[in-house]
């Protein structure tokens, strides 16, 4: 019989860290509670609560009493379903690789519109994982910074590029094409951002290898919790190229 190691302990405890926190982040958007609303009703800090919902941060009986009162659950919500979550999530095969991701993502991106920047800049700020966004206003730079001819940036090699495709000087499907023609760019995932779904223009950048299309809704809490979902996937659970090579490898 195979005896539970230490090892595999502390793994069951990350896993339930995460688990709860996972449940305390759908039960307060589900309130309609801002980070900032509840940190400030549990009197704590709002990085401290993110930390809590990240699983960075184990939190204490006494918290979950204190959550459980303000979002009107029992504390034992918190752990409900773990036990199917955990069978669920057992591998199909004895070894796989976990990602061990850094705790911040760098995203360049690449957008004409200030307004727009503003407000995607604001979206992740409200996320469960922690942003380094760079904003450039059209391809050309962007592709100047990436390939390093402008050296005045001090940004690192960005995990992530959100690229709009409707820009001045070099649209973003050219943009695209560069990137992922150049071959010391084109491991960089690139997300296309769009003012409204278009099936034939998606079909393209698809073939072109973008490895997602997001549509700018009007309704900035979607919006947010769309940024989120998406930063939160590049950030915990993809496996990404190593950022020591530099901007060009």
């Amino acid at each position: 019989m195979k005896t539970k190691t230490k090892e595999d302990s502390l793994k069951n405890h990350h896993e339930l860290d995460h688990y709860i926190g996972k449940r305390l982040r759908e039960k307060r958007l589900r309130r309609g509670l801002t980070l900032e609303e509840l940190s400030a009703k549990l009197n704590l800090s709002r990085q401290q609560l993110q930390k809590y919902e990240t699983a960075q941060s184990r939190l204490s009986t006494a918290i979950l009493y204190h959550l459980g009162l303000l979002l009107d659950v029992k504390p034992s919500y918190f752990f409900q379903g773990y036990e199917n979550f955990q069978k669920k999530s057992e591998p199909p095969i004895a070894n796989i690789i976990i990602p061990d991701r850094q705790s911040t993502l760098n995203i360049l991106l690449i957008e004409d519109d200030a307004a727009d920047q503003l407000l995607t800049r604001r979206a992740f700020e409200e996320c469960s994982v922690s942003v380094n966004l760079l904003a450039m206003h059209d391809g050309i730079a962007a592709l100047g910074f990436l390939r390093n001819e402008n050296t005045d940036i001090d940004f690192p090699r960005p995990d992530l590029i959100l690229l709009d495709l409707n820009m001045p000087k070099q649209d973003g499907t050219s943009v695209l094409n560069e990137l992922k023609s150049d071959p010391n760019l084109v491991d960089i995932p690139v997300i296309i951002l769009t003012n409204s779904i278009d099936f034939k223009e998606m079909h393209s950048c698809y073939k072109a290898h973008a490895a997602g299309y997001l549509c700018k809704t009007f309704d900035f809490d979607v919006f947010q919790n769309n940024l989120d979902i998406l930063a939160q996937y590049w950030a915990l659970s993809a496996v990404l190229p190593n950022r020591s090579q530099g901007v060009t490898g």
